[in-house]
């Protein structure tokens, strides 16, 4: 039976309205009809019966979304207070009360477990060998090699039992060697009760949940919260079916609390946990970790080792720590942290955007819940409807015929980003000296056209293999302010091509005196299931009527070190143009040449156009000689001369082989400098162009962050 007809539809606010200010993150205003709809997908699919959806700010209100049945046998309707098993969200409120007793002293993460319980004392592997006692910091990162404990144990034992019978267990592997998931959280806790003297349950609603007001947080519940526990669901026999799964009693006493995953809370409680966190261990007042612990907490541990539960994660002091965001963690920021639940439940904190992000769902045999469609369809809704903190150099400034366009400022450095044709740079300018050339048919664009062959664009190849993408070359974006000087434009999937793009944008200055620079890097993402093989292309237009210089490094595959594209797609490496000459380490094309498309495999890493009116535009990028190239003839720049008043300057990067869900990142620096213009039968000051290059000093790693 279908019960997608069964429908609550609750958009919360949980505490009294703020007034807006400057400066307050702002969501689209369709964010909550999004939300809903997507979950509504997921129920009309009989993938979940329903769900709660969480986000909140730093400093502003949080918000909840609770769509469908959290019981359909009673006709329940899901609610923002629904009360959910959080299963292994658990370990990260384990490892904060373990923490507070690191900060006051009474413990060290250093320490041998044997030293707090005995039966880990002398621990060897199931091959026999000798190893050093396992830490609490190997516990704390699932590095320390614990076999996992059986089903049931947690019944009729007491916390000491438990993790007496996993100390007396050999070790799986040597501690440190490698990362697997464990009962190293349950450790933990047993630590805590002998440490302080309390019961772990007691330790948690006195010293986390009770400061934080968390009151519907606990291990054990009391008969009214019972009846908000939302039921769990399983696949049923037939496809889009769902089945309730019976669980143990939530009432009953029996059952020990598990630090590694016995809590049932709220939405509304993990939030205000993960609010504590976020404001460095402080939440309205009550702190229960300093600042300086809470960074030591979330620090990566495992920079080495591969980890759980989806590509690119790192692990902390009982955190999962997103080091290179790929697949569903895609949209999220690096540094964020948090937790998922065997049943489906999500918690996550995005520090760089002041985020929280808190996905309630019930359910069981739906495999990897950390790599789900629903947290993939809920992180995506959320954070493409995030629109950041507007500020006095960062903000949303209609600029031609583009109402959405983003504002970013610097100094006299000016950047004016389009999301809403293509995510293209309209605009860079230095103290008034333009260096993107505009069509006048860009003042003249409307909503749904595609967008002219102007202003600065990024794209993706090989140029001759990729399919057609519409979508990313003209289609809408999402943006998204992202810091004071900094923004984020998010493309949509697109299934042609299987890539879906992200660019950051910001503008840099190293010291008063130094050029500020716009760091555009280009995140590609395969969403696709099968291997891509891409590599990033830079497409910006500038005005025509200047001078192109390609400084000249390595060994040049091409006898005329360029080459250039004649008809039929012939590449021809042998040329002789009167429009380009070598003079002092550089290639200077001094007007169109013969054709208009040329190619180089020059290893500098950078590229200079001297403008018609003055001014030096400076593109700079690394370059990876030791990696292969796929773009045709193995080029790392190119330059093209379309007809009318432009030239386009086309950085281009290695080969990324892209497994399913992975993600690789290119970088482009910008920057324009004071130089005067060129004039006929004068030669161009060479070396001050090398001088105005290297004052930008150490340029950015290929695929850095």
């Amino acid at each position: 039976m279908r019960y997608g007809w069964l429908l609550a539809i609750v958009w919360v606010v949980l505490a009294g309205p703020r007034p807006a200010s400057a400066g307050e993150p702002k969501f689209d205003p369709e964010l909550p009809a999004r939300l809903t709809a997507r979950f509504q997908d997921f129920i009309d699919r009989g993938q979940i019966a329903g769900a709660v959806g969480l986000v909140a700010t730093r400093d502003g209100t949080p918000h909840v979304v609770a769509v469908g049945m959290a019981d359909r046998e009673s006709a329940r309707p899901m609610a923002a207070d629904t009360i959910f098993r959080v299963a292994s969200m658990t370990k990260p409120v384990t490892a904060v009360a373990l923490i507070q007793l690191v900060e006051q002293g009474k413990v060290s993460v250093d320490d041998p477990v044997s030293k707090y319980i005995p039966a880990f004392k002398g621990q060897k592997t199931a091959a026999g060998d000798a190893v050093p006692d396992v830490t609490i910091r190997q516990v704390l990162t699932h590095t320390a090699g614990l076999a996992q404990p059986e089903r049931g144990e947690f019944q009729d034992r007491s916390l000491e039992q438990i993790c007496d019978g996993i100390g007396s267990k050999p070790l799986v592997f040597r501690p440190d060697s490698q990362w697997q998931y464990s009962s190293g959280l349950t450790v933990a806790g047993r630590i805590v009760e002998i440490v302080s003297g309390e019961s772990f349950a007691d330790y948690i609603e006195a010293h986390i949940c009770k400061p934080l007001g968390m009151v519907d947080t606990t291990f054990r519940l009391d008969a009214p919260r019972a009846a908000r526990l939302a039921a769990t669901y399983k696949p049923g026999k037939e496809k889009g079916s769902l089945v309730k799964v019976e669980i143990p009693d939530p009432t009953s006493s029996k059952s020990t609390p598990n630090p590694s995953g016995g809590l049932y809370s709220t939405a509304a409680d993990m939030a205000r946990f993960y609010e504590a966190i976020l404001n460095d261990g402080e939440r309205e007042g009550v702190r229960i970790l300093k600042a300086e612990t809470v960074r030591a907490m979330l620090a990566d541990q495992t920079p080495t080792l591969v980890t759980g539960f989806t590509p690119g994660n790192g692990w902390a002091l009982g955190w999962c720590h997103l080091k290179q965001p790929q697949g569903v963690t895609r949209h999220l920021m690096p540094g964020t942290y948090g937790h998922g639940g065997a049943h489906g439940t999500q918690g996550w904190t995005d520090p760089r955007r002041g985020l929280i992000l808190v996905l309630m769902i019930q359910r069981s045999e739906f495999g990897n819940s950390d790599g789900s469609d629903v947290r993939d369809a809920f992180n995506e809704t959320v954070l493409t409807s995030y629109r950041g903190a507007e500020s006095e150099h960062a903000r949303f400034q209609p600029f031609a015929n583009y109402s959405g366009a983003v504002e970013l400022t610097l100094g006299g450095a000016k950047a004016i980003l389009c999301p809403e044709a293509g995510g293209r740079v309209l605009s860079f300018s230095v103290d008034g000296v333009e260096s993107m050339y505009l069509e006048d048919r860009e003042k003249e664009w409307k909503p749904g056209q595609p967008s002219p062959a102007s202003a600065g664009r990024f794209d993706f190849g090989p140029e001759l293999t990729v399919p057609q993408h519409p979508i990313l070359w003209s289609g809408p974006w999402t943006a998204e302010i992202t810091g004071p000087h900094s923004a984020r434009l998010t493309s949509r999937p697109d299934a042609a091509s299987g890539i879906q793009l992200f660019r950051d944008f910001s503008l840099v200055q190293s010291d008063a005196k130094a050029p500020v620079r716009l760091l555009c890097r280009q995140t590609m993402v395969n969403i696709s299931s099968e291997t891509r093989e891409v590599c990033h292309w830079g497409r910006s237009f500038s005005p025509g009527g200047g001078v192109c210089l390609i400084p000249l490094a390595g060994q040049s595959r091409f006898p005329s070190r360029y080459a250039m594209y004649e008809e039929s797609a012939i590449i021809n490496v042998r040329n002789t143009d009167e429009k380009i000459r070598e003079r002092d380490g550089f290639l200077e094309i001094v007007s169109p040449p013969r054709k208009p498309k040329l190619g180089f495999d020059s290893q500098a890493g950078w590229l200079a156009y001297v403008m018609s009116k003055g001014n030096l535009f400076v593109k700079r990028f690394a370059v990876s000689p030791d990696r292969v190239y796929n773009e045709a003839a193995g080029l790392t720049l190119s330059v093209w001369y379309p007809e009318g008043p432009r030239i386009e300057l086309e950085p281009i990067g290695p080969r990324e082989r892209l497994a399913a869900g992975e993600a690789a990142s290119f970088t482009e620096e910008w920057s324009v400098h004071p130089f005067p213009a060129p004039e006929a039968g004068k030669p161009i000051d060479l070396p001050a162009v090398r001088k105005a290059a290297a004052s930008l000093g150490e340029a950015v790693p290929v695929g850095a962050n």
